[in-house]
């Protein structure tokens, strides 16, 4: 599950949508031109974990009901990035665009918009990363 929500999403809108490889869970997409957030990483492939002692596991990733090649994604909801431009002065309700590459950014130009920044009260503000309501 995506570790990095702030606010939860509507989960009667989340939907199995098919993902590139190697997408993990937490990963912002354009999916059709929509803008997601991979809940579950892509299923049908295999990730290792690997512990203090030295030791690793390599397991099959799968979610419930969720096809391989898809993930579980949301279409709303806040969710925190690493967003290229955000400084701990960033206010909130500035326009996050997403480049083709799948970075976020604060940049406009040749990029889709992929949400607006949402810090709750009290949040710790860095530079570099920032809480993204999804398609706002």
């Amino acid at each position: 599950m995506a570790l990095n929500k702030i606010f939860r999403e509507t989960p009667e809108l989340n939907r199995a949508l098919p993902v590139p490889v190697g997408t993990g869970a937490g990963t912002p997409l354009l999916v059709e031109g929509v803008p997601v957030v991979t809940l579950t990483a892509r299923t049908g492939g295999t990730a290792t974990k690997t512990f203090s002692d030295g030791t690793s596991v390599t397991y099959s990733i799968s979610g419930a009901s969720v096809p391989a090649g898809q993930a579980t994604c949301a279409f709303d909801g806040t969710f925190e990035f690493a967003v290229t431009g955000a400084l701990d002065s960033t206010p909130s309700l500035t326009k996050v665009y997403i480049t083709s590459a799948g970075a976020l950014t604060l940049t406009a130009t040749n990029n889709t918009l992929y949400g607006v920044t949402d810090y709750p009260t009290d949040y710790r503000k860095e530079a570099g990363r920032a809480p993204v309501r999804i398609g706002a």
